[in-house]
């Protein structure tokens, strides 16, 4: 008998005979290396030291979070959206004049390249969308109150001019002195388009199959509450608009044939705390039971539990750790929720309980200049 065979019986027999005693590992066998760290993108305004996005990395095993640098250089990428291969990145960016970025991805640089500019599309480029298909994208202007849409070629990734829409209207407040669209996205199929405009107190939207690009009015929110964001439940017809003029979330049910929304509920998420508050950001967990909502002045996350019926229950106030939450996400483990602090130029991190959607502090935090929008990079 070879040396080899008489391994390999030997091999057999140990295996049996811990199979029979039911022998547990002992401290010297090795266990699998698991990497818990995850990472972001994170917009910018470029008015200071900031150079447009960058990379962060949380690794929560080792209680750290690293800035690993610019990824892109735009100017005042403000918001953001990725590519499902994350191959393409759209940036809502420019000054005085509205302008939107296509960048692709630069193996030899380990950045994002700028690939396509278009220029002079409004005043204050401020929201950026990609359709589910990956077909199409919006832009929402909030200084010129209008709404861009864009196709993409489905080879070449090229952008080309499709529709536009301006608003026109007004509010109560001083701040509604005119149409100010701040939101657009679609809906999770990807039938309808959705834009929200915080002067006129209006929530517009476009079927995706009106080649005119002729919106109708999808929700009509009470006279001031100036309508910010907007996101869906990820299973369920319904739909959470945050205010930020009257720090509220009203809760819509859709149409899903039509697109029209209905109101089901309208809740306070600052519990009254003056007229210097105004609401930013809303998020949605993935199992669609928690809603995170962010107030500025206050600088507090409201959290609300989902109830069976789509209307919520206010259950937390969380502060951000920082100055001016301008956006925040949910971490794809759904563990932390990031927030990005725009007039205290940082991005602090909260951890997340998955079972009772409650938020704790944590220490981790990163000095980044004028953060204003935070999101997945996987």
């Amino acid at each position: 008998m070879n040396v080899i065979s008489k391994k390999i019986i030997q091999s057999a027999l140990i295996s049996s005979l811990i199979m029979l005693t039911g022998c547990k590992t002992t401290e010297n066998t090795a266990s699998p290396i698991i990497d818990t760290k995850e990472h972001f993108l994170i917009g910018t305004y470029t008015k200071e030291s900031s150079k447009g996005v960058y990379k962060v990395t949380l690794d929560p095993a080792a209680q750290s979070f690293t800035n690993d640098g610019v990824i892109a250089t735009a100017e005042n990428p403000s918001y953001l959206a990725l590519s499902k291969n994350q191959s393409t990145l759209f940036a809502a960016t420019g000054s005085k004049s509205g302008s939107v970025d296509r960048l692709t991805w630069n193996n030899d640089l380990g950045q994002y390249s700028l690939a396509q500019q278009m220029k002079d599309l409004g005043q204050g480029t401020c929201h950026i969308s990609l359709n589910p298909q990956e077909t199409q994208i919006a832009i929402a202007n909030y200084g010129s109150g209008d709404v861009h849409l864009f196709n993409i070629d489905t080879k070449t990734q090229e952008l080309s001019k499709s529709g536009y829409f301006k608003n026109s209207g007004k509010g109560p407040s001083w701040r509604q002195e005119k149409p100010h669209m701040h939101f657009v996205t679609w809906d999770n199929v990807g039938n309808f388009l959705y834009a929200v405009d915080l002067g006129t107190d209006e929530v517009k939207v476009f079927n995706s199959n009106d080649k005119t690009f002729t919106p109708a009015v999808a929700a009509k929110l009470p006279a001031g509450d100036g309508p910010r964001h907007m996101i869906f439940h990820p299973k369920k017809p319904w739909v959470y608009v945050i205010n930020e003029l009257s720090n509220t979330v009203a809760v819509f049910t859709q149409n899903e044939v039509t697109g029209k929304l209905t109101q089901i509920q309208h809740v306070d998420i600052a519990k009254g705390r003056g007229d210097k508050n105004i609401s930013s950001a809303i998020k949605i967990s993935n199992d669609g039971q928690y809603l995170y909502a962010a107030v500025r002045g206050i600088n507090e996350i409201a959290v609300l539990k989902i109830n069976d019926d789509g209307r919520v229950k206010f259950i937390q106030s969380h502060t951000t750790l920082g100055n001016w939450p301008r956006d925040i996400t949910l971490s794809a483990n759904q563990n932390h929720l990031l927030i990005a602090n725009q007039n205290s130029n940082t991005v602090t991190v909260l951890k997340r309980d998955v079972k009772t959607g409650l938020l704790t502090s944590t220490d981790m935090k990163l000095d980044i200049s004028i953060p204003s929008y935070i999101g997945v990079f996987k």
